[in-house]
């Protein structure tokens, strides 16, 4: 069985306009009903809702439908639940920057080994979270399932925003100056930009440095619409969207490797896949903090008899823009 992009047409998601008036309307009628019961024909600032800070502003307009660390896996670990999964038979693995932000007690892994219970997961990612392990990585972690087991793995690059809104930017704790995440995925954009011609990736490639050539040579010809532009909140939305393409391709190749093995169903009963983008927040002194956001754009299970769309179960109330990355077919 090979991953495919079958979606099926009773699984469509509401559109952000859609999902906005869902969210605004309650609201709204419930701030008329308070107007109309005050004396001054108004609603006191401390019924008023609290209007969005710069991180939150810039959240919601780049990364639409993103929710905290701990939502995003109390309502997968929910639907894993209800398919089977239990804490010895599930095998859990993770595709994700290998900066240390990505691996602290509120993180998207640590959120769920509470919620699945857990106890390990194995890291398959590497520099903007590619699953650099490679065939023989991926192949010692498939090794590793229970028999009969199921496997969990949650992928996809991370994004900065810092405290101000900037988007690629993030306060770190003991530093006094802004740090930039993805170092890995901006790092690529700026050297792409600075280069006045696109070489072979195979020119690109060595051995000092190979996570960060393999990410510049992959990115060189996916970024011409970003050409003669300044970096901005955009452009590294945009490219934080093509480093996620660069993820879920080689995973899919690595995974697509043994699931298309014979054997393989022998012993595994289901395979589960959840993508997204983290979105980081800083923290430190004079920062407010706080979780992690990830912005779900793929959610499918795979099992002999085929692959599942899921994502509809789980986030069907999310914005329409997962729908191109959920049917996308990468060959």
């Amino acid at each position: 069985t090979k991953l495919g992009a079958v979606i099926s047409d009773d699984d469509a998601v509401v559109d952000t306009a859609t999902r906005e008036a869902r969210i605004m309307a309650p609201i709204s009628a419930a701030a008329a009903v308070l107007a109309s019961l005050s004396p001054l024909g108004g609603i006191s600032p401390a019924l008023a809702a609290p209007s969005a800070n710069p991180y939150e502003s810039s959240l919601r307009k780049n990364f639409p439908g993103a929710l905290s660390n701990s939502a995003i896996a109390l309502r997968v670990a929910a639907s894993l639940r209800d398919r089977g999964y239990t804490n010895t038979n599930t095998l859990f693995g993770s595709s994700l920057c290998s900066d240390e932000i990505n691996d602290t007690a509120e993180s998207l892994v640590g959120d769920f080994q509470n919620k699945l219970g857990v106890e390990g997961v194995f890291n398959l990612g590497g520099l903007g979270g590619l699953p650099f392990v490679g065939i023989s990585g991926m192949g010692a972690f498939t090794s590793h399932a229970p028999v009969d087991g199921k496997i969990f793995i949650v992928f996809g690059p991370h994004v900065g925003i810092s405290d101000d809104g900037t988007v690629g930017k993030i306060e770190r704790v003991g530093k006094n100056s802004i740090s930039t995440s993805c170092g890995a995925g901006i790092g690529a954009y700026k050297a792409i930009m600075a280069s006045d011609t696109t070489k072979d990736p195979k020119e690109m490639l060595g051995t000092k440095d190979f996570q960060e050539e393999y990410i510049i040579a992959q990115l060189s010809n996916r970024l011409d619409a970003l050409k003669g532009q300044d970096p901005s909140n955009e452009t590294i939305t945009y490219v934080t969207n093509k480093m996620y393409d660069l993820v879920w391709e080689m995973l899919r190749g690595e995974i697509n490797t043994f699931t298309a093995k014979p054997d393989f169903w022998s012993n595994i009963s289901e395979v589960t896949l959840l993508g997204g983008i983290v979105v980081n927040r800083g923290h430190g002194e004079g920062v407010s903090g706080g979780e992690d956001y990830y912005q779900p754009l793929m959610l499918k299970s795979l099992t002999k008899d085929g692959e599942s769309d899921v994502y509809g179960e789980v986030f069907g109330d999310f914005p329409a823009l997962a729908r191109p990355h959920r049917a996308a077919k990468y060959v």
